[in-house]
């Protein structure tokens, strides 16, 4: 094949073959295609689209691009989630050790934090967990605990990481074409049985409204009829930030109490782990429906046995919570207060995630070190009154000079109004590809 002549029928608007688009990522990882002519590629899926097929096979063909788990000891349902990311979205790490003591096998590969949301790696890393799990690795894991915590490393899809960076730099990352290939590429490597989506909505998402998120969910049940996979999707609100704690080791002591005891934890919390759960229950074909998924839920919850495997878990991949409690206790804290009397009708999550990373809880580069312990907590949250003056937060690390700018930023993030106030729904909808 030649590569302008590919890119040409492209950019025509005819539609590629699998083994055109299998050929052509093999190419790019090999170095054989170059970076422009990828470029090229990615403009051309962006303005004529890709249909179910093409994003089938782009899917696959940059799944194969590098190392695929094969786990032979695992006899339970595979199953695994992926948020598209949020402002404290803590909620994998309850969730896994959840769903496995419900008789699910869990193998989640995770990333760090990308732009205003939190990732499960940077988290899981501010407790020293060792997420370097090979195939051998992760079947003696799911044997023993029914789960891993694991990070995308270097060999696993490769193609993704190329064509993610390109689609950055040229103006392509909107696609839902593209979007799916790239979630659905890294989770594929995985042999799941089925995969439960997290589809965030609303302004802490990267999808800011229903209609949105709705159409890049088609796009990825299309891409899941096309493989076979039993996928199953829940858009979720993400307009206030999930739970009371911001910033990654904050997050794993919130995971911790939310598993020690399901109705003390902030609300949010509790609902949205228990709802993925069920969703995972149902994929994996544990329970048939959403109230039975849930009693079973419930039920495992309330047995102590899901903060057992958490604790087993973070151990035999060499975590240290104890260590990182006593790390992270008494940093320096300035407090955030109301500007008036009144009733929280809105704390804007993505503000407050960019307020993280001025702590250092994330990112502004690549190379960036983290501050693990810096973060952000909310005594008060929307629906709550306050009175002027009132401390209903903290921000807190060991950079004390981003504090000031960092409450100031969370300030202006958060409405409080006169009257009372309704909070929506935490699932807008759920679809599944088998319906």
């Amino acid at each position: 094949m030649i590569p302008a002549e590919l890119l040409r029928k492209k950019r025509d608007g005819a539609e590629l073959s699998h083994d055109e688009i299998a050929w052509f990522v093999k190419g790019l990882t090999a170095g054989d295609i170059t970076h422009p002519q990828a470029a090229a590629f990615l403009m051309a899926s962006f303005i004529r689209g890709l249909s179910a097929a093409e994003t089938a096979a782009l899917t696959l063909a940059m799944r194969d691009s590098g190392t695929r788990y094969t786990f032979t000891t695992a006899p339970k349902p595979k199953v695994d989630k992926h948020s598209t990311g949020g402002v404290g979205d803590k909620i994998s790490l309850p969730l896994l050790p959840l769903v496995a003591a419900c008789g699910v096998a869990v193998p989640m590969i995770s990333g760090r934090g990308l732009g205003h949301t939190g990732g499960t790696v940077d988290k899981l890393e501010s407790a020293n967990v060792n997420m370097d799990v090979d195939n051998k690795r992760g079947s003696e894991l799911l044997a023993k605990h029914g789960g891993f915590f694991a990070k995308q490393t270097s060999d696993i899809a490769p193609a993704d990481r190329i064509l993610y960076h390109l689609r950055d730099v040229t103006g392509t990352v909107e696609s839902k074409e593209l979007i799916t290939a790239s979630i659905l590429s890294k989770k594929f490597t995985e042999d799941l049985d089925a995969l439960v989506i997290d589809l965030k909505v609303g302004k802490g998402a990267f999808m800011d409204s229903l209609d949105k998120a709705q159409a890049l969910a088609e796009t990825m049940i299309g891409v899941a009829k096309e493989v076979g996979l039993r996928m199953r999707i829940l858009f979720t609100s993400m307009e206030e930030p999930l739970g009371a704690k911001i910033g990654n080791w904050l997050e794993i002591e919130e995971s911790l109490d939310t598993l020690e005891n399901q109705h003390t934890s902030p609300q949010d919390i509790s609902e949205l782990t228990a709802r993925l759960a069920a969703a995972m229950l149902i994929a994996g074909g544990i329970a048939p429906n959403v109230n039975e998924a849930l009693n079973v839920v419930h039920t495992a919850w309330a047995s102590r046995k899901p903060l057992d495997i958490f604790h087993a878990l973070i151990a035999e991949q060499g975590g240290d919570l104890a260590g990182s409690k006593t790390k992270y206790a008494n940093l320096p804290k300035k407090a955030i207060l109301a500007a008036k009397d009144g009733v929280i009708t809105g704390i804007h999550a993505r503000m407050v995630g960019i307020a993280g990373i001025m702590l250092g809880a994330g990112r502004q580069r690549t190379e960036d070190v983290l501050d693990f312990g810096a973060g952000i907590v909310f005594h008060k949250k929307c629906g709550a009154e306050v009175k002027q003056g009132e401390e209903i937060g903290y921000v807190q690390g060991t950079r004390t000079e981003t504090f000031e700018a960092a409450v100031t930023h969370i300030a202006e993030a958060i409405t409080i109004e006169h009257g009372s106030y309704t909070k929506p729904p935490m699932v807008l909808d759920e679809w599944d590809s088998a319906q």
